[in-house]
C-alpha cells in the first residue's frame, strides 16, 4: 500500500514578501484610485507607490466635476472620474465660503468673482484658495486665466463701464493688480467667455473667437496684445476650440456642412495646423443637443487628454487621448455624468 504523507505549512511560510523593483512594477499596473489603500499597507508599500508614480507610471489626469446650487450659499458637491479605472469617486472638499458661481477655464484652475472679492485655486484638488480684492473694473462674463505667476482678467465688462475691452492682471508675487492694454477692437462684439476659447503657453494667453477662428495673444511680460491671426486648418470650420499641450496648441473644430469634429496640432509660432484625429460619429451624436445642436461645445485639456462636452445639456463627456507624440488620437468611452449623481 502506498504511503501518503501530509505536510502542514504554516501561514508564515505561505506568505511571500514582495518588495523593491518587483513591487513597484506590479503597482504600475494598478489604477490610481486603488493605490490609496495600497499605500497604507506599510511604510515600504507607501514608498513603493510613490516611487512607481514617479518613475514607472504617470497617472492619467482625472476629470473633476463640481455640481453647484445656483443660489447663495452656492452649496457644492465634487466628483472625480478616473479614466484608468473608469470609476467615479466623490471628493470631500474643505469648507469654504462660496461668494458666487464657481467657474473654470483651465485644468486645475477654479475661480469665483464678485463685486467684493476674487477667489481662485490652482492646485490639483483645489484644496487651497486665495482671496484677494476684485479687479477695478466690474465684469459679468470675462475670460479669466492663470498665465505663469499671474491671473489675467479680460473683457466681459458691464455696460456702465467705460472700456468694454478692459484687461487687468493680478501678480501672485507682488499681490497687486495691474491695468494692461485693452483687448483688440476687433473683439468688441465677442469679448466674453461665452464667445472666446483660450489657451495658455508660458507667459502668453492665446484667445480665439469660437465662430471665426480669429486669434490674438496677450503677453504678460509686455502687458500688450499681438495679432490678429486667422487659424487655417485647411478646410472650412464653423466652431473653434483651442487648448495647449506641451509646447503645442490643440485645435478642435466642427467641420462646415458635415457633423464632424477634427483635432489639429498647431505650432505656437506660426499657427500651422496638422490634422491628427477625427471623432468617431457615434461620439459626435453624444455631444449634440436636441435644442441647440453644437452651438455650445466646450473643452478642457489636461496634459494629453481632451475632454469635450456640451454646456447646454451636460449629460455626457467625450474623452480623447493624444498618443504617439500627438500624431494619433485614441477616443475613449463616453463618460456619463449621471454616474456621479447628475453632476
Amino acid at each position: 500500500m502506498a504511503r501518503t504523507e501530509v505536510q502542514l505549512i504554516s501561514r508564515e511560510e505561505e506568505e511571500v514578501e514582495i518588495h523593491g523593483d518587483i513591487l513597484e512594477a506590479i503597482l504600475s499596473y494598478v489604477p490610481l484610485i486603488d493605490l490609496v489603500p495600497a499605500s497604507s499597507v506599510s511604510k515600504s508599500w507607501c514608498s513603493a507607490v510613490a516611487s512607481s508614480l514617479r518613475h514607472l507610471k504617470r497617472p492619467k489626469p482625472w476629470l473633476i466635476i463640481h455640481k453647484q446650487a445656483n443660489r447663495s450659499p452656492y452649496a457644492t458637491t465634487t466628483h472625480a472620474y478616473d479614466p484608468s479605472s473608469n470609476q467615479w469617486v466623490k471628493i470631500s472638499q474643505p469648507s469654504i465660503k462660496f461668494i458666487s458661481a464657481l467657474k473654470s477655464s483651465q485644468s486645475n484652475f477654479l475661480y469665483m468673482l464678485s463685486s467684493s472679492k476674487f477667489s481662485f485655486s490652482f492646485d490639483p484638488l483645489n484644496s487651497t484658495w486665495f482671496h484677494v480684492d476684485p479687479p477695478l473694473v466690474w465684469r459679468t462674463d470675462p475670460i479669466v486665466a492663470r498665465v505663469g505667476d499671474s491671473v489675467v482678467v479680460a473683457g466681459g465688462v458691464c455696460q456702465f463701464e467705460d472700456d468694454p475691452l478692459a484687461v487687468e492682471m493680478y501678480d501672485f508675487n507682488k499681490r497687486e493688480w495691474y491695468t494692461c492694454e485693452s483687448m483688440p477692437g476687433s473683439l468688441k462684439e465677442s469679448a466674453a467667455s461665452a464667445w472666446l476659447s483660450i489657451a495658455t503657453m508660458n507667459d502668453k494667453l492665446i484667445v480665439t473667437e469660437k465662430q471665426t477662428g480669429v486669434t490674438h495673444w496677450f503677453d504678460t511680460e509686455t502687458k500688450s496684445w499681438s495679432g490678429p491671426y486667422n487659424l487655417n486648418p485647411g478646410q472650412p470650420v464653423v466652431k473653434y476650440n483651442i487648448g495647449s499641450f506641451n509646447e503645442d496648441l490643440i485645435l478642435v473644430g466642427l467641420c462646415k456642412n458635415v457633423e464632424r469634429f477634427k483635432i489639429w496640432k498647431m505650432s505656437a509660432g506660426n499657427f500651422y495646423c496638422e490634422e491628427i484625429g477625427e471623432m468617431p460619429l457615434a461620439f459626435v451624436e453624444k455631444l449634440k443637443s436636441e435644442s441647440f445642436g453644437f452651438s455650445s461645445i466646450n473643452m478642457l485639456v489636461a496634459r494629453n487628454f481632451v475632454y469635450m462636452y456640451n454646456s447646454w445639456e451636460v449629460e455626457e463627456v467625450v474623452v480623447c487621448e493624444l498618443t504617439s507624440r500627438q500624431r494619433r488620437t485614441r477616443w475613449l468611452q463616453v463618460v456619463e455624468r449621471a454616474k456621479c449623481g447628475g453632476a
